[in-house]
C-alpha cells in the first residue's frame, strides 16, 4: 500500500485492512475523496491563516494555529459525508447547505484580503466621516474640562485677591493667651485655700490667611497643568482620533466596505461570484461523488461486516435468551 493511500485512509476515515481486501475501484475511490479533500485542505487552510492575520492579528505560530483549526473542521465535515454507508439523501442535502454557508464565508475572507487595497481606500472615506464626528465630541468633552478649570482658577484667583488685600492690610495680628497660675493661702483659721490669679499675655503673630494664600497658589499651579495639558489634547484630538480609528478597523467594518465595493462595481461583484461559485463547488465536490457514483466493493464489503456482526450478536443473544 503506497504513501497515497495511507494519507487518503487518514484523511477519510477508510480502514486500511478493509481496504487491502478491496479492489482498484475502491481505491479509486479513495483518491478521488482524498484529492478533494486536500484541496479544501488548501483552501481553508489559506483562508484561516489570512483571517487569523488580518483580523485578529495573531504572530505566524497562531496563524498556523487557526489554520489547523479551519482545516480540522473541514476534515471532520467531509467525514460525515465520505463515512455515510450508502446514500443518504438528508445527509447530503445538510451538506449541501452547510456547503453553501461555507461558501459564503470562504469568497468572503478570500475576497476581502484579494480587494484588500480596494477596501482600504473605501475605509479612508469612513474614518474620515468617523474622525470628524468623534473630534466634535471629543473637543465639546475638551472645551468642558477647561471652562470647568478656568471657573476654579478664576474663583481661587478671587478669593486669594481678597485674602491678599487682607494680608497687606493686617500682616499682623494681636494673640491673647490666657494663663491661671494657681496659689494656696492659709487663712487665719488654719484653712488652706486655693487662689486662681490668671494672667493675659498678648503676642504679635503674622496673619494665618497668609498660609491659606500659600496653599491656594499650589493648588493654582496644579490646575494650569492640568489645563495646559488639556490645551495641548486638544490640538491633537484630530490626529488621535484618526490613529484610533484606523487601529480599530474590524472585521464587520471591511465587510460593509466590501459590500459596497461589489454592489457597486459590476467587475468586483461578478469576480466575487465567480469565486463563490467555485468554492461552492469544491464544496460539493465529495457530495456529488457520492451521490452520482456507484458502490464500491469496500462499501459493500463494510456492509457485509456489519451483518455478519449483527447476525453474530443475535446468535450469542438468541442463545442466552434460551
Amino acid at each position: 500500500m503506497n504513501w497515497w493511500i495511507k494519507l487518503g485512509c487518514i484523511l477519510t476515515g477508510w480502514s486500511s485492512t478493509v481496504l487491502a481486501q478491496c479492489s482498484e475501484a475502491s481505491r479509486s475511490h479513495l483518491s478521488k475523496y482524498t484529492s478533494a479533500l486536500l484541496i479544501l485542505i488548501l483552501i481553508w487552510g489559506v483562508t484561516g491563516f489570512c483571517f487569523a492575520q488580518r483580523y485578529i492579528g495573531l504572530p505566524w505560530w497562531g496563524c498556523v494555529m487557526i489554520s489547523l483549526f479551519f482545516i480540522t473542521i473541514v476534515i471532520m465535515i467531509e467525514r460525515q459525508i465520505i463515512l455515510t454507508i450508502g446514500k443518504s439523501f438528508s445527509m447530503l442535502l445538510f451538506r449541501a447547505a452547510i456547503a453553501f454557508v461555507m461558501a459564503i464565508i470562504g469568497s468572503t475572507i478570500f475576497d476581502q484580503t484579494l480587494f484588500g487595497k480596494d477596501i482600504d481606500k473605501q475605509m479612508a472615506n469612513t474614518i474620515e466621516v468617523q474622525v470628524e464626528d468623534l473630534t466634535k465630541k471629543r473637543v465639546h468633552v475638551i472645551d468642558d474640562k477647561i471652562a470647568s478649570l478656568r471657573l476654579e482658577i478664576d474663583s481661587l484667583d478671587q478669593v486669594n485677591s481678597m485674602l491678599q488685600a487682607d494680608v497687606n492690610a493686617h500682616p499682623f495680628i494681636i494673640q491673647k493667651s490666657v494663663t491661671n497660675t494657681t496659689s494656696k493661702v492659709i487663712t487665719p483659721e488654719g484653712e488652706i485655700k486655693t487662689f486662681n490669679t490668671p494672667s493675659v499675655t498678648t503676642n504679635q503673630v503674622a496673619n494665618p490667611k497668609q498660609f491659606v494664600i500659600e496653599a491656594n497658589n499650589k493648588r493654582l499651579i496644579e490646575l494650569r497643568k492640568d489645563e495646559n495639558k488639556w490645551s495641548e489634547k486638544k490640538q491633537t484630538v484630530e490626529e488621535d482620533v484618526r490613529q484610533e480609528c484606523k487601529a480599530s478597523v474590524g472585521f464587520l467594518e471591511e465587510l460593509e466596505a466590501m459590500w459596497d465595493i461589489i454592489t457597486t462595481r459590476k467587475l468586483a461583484g461578478a469576480f466575487y461570484l465567480i469565486f463563490f461559485t467555485f468554492l461552492m463547488s469544491l464544496e460539493l465536490f465529495v457530495v456529488v461523488s457520492k451521490l452520482v457514483d456507484k458502490e464500491c466493493d469496500y462499501e459493500v464489503a463494510i456492509k457485509g461486516a456489519q451483518r455478519v456482526r449483527i447476525a453474530q450478536f443475535g446468535n450469542a443473544y438468541s442463545r442466552v435468551s434460551a
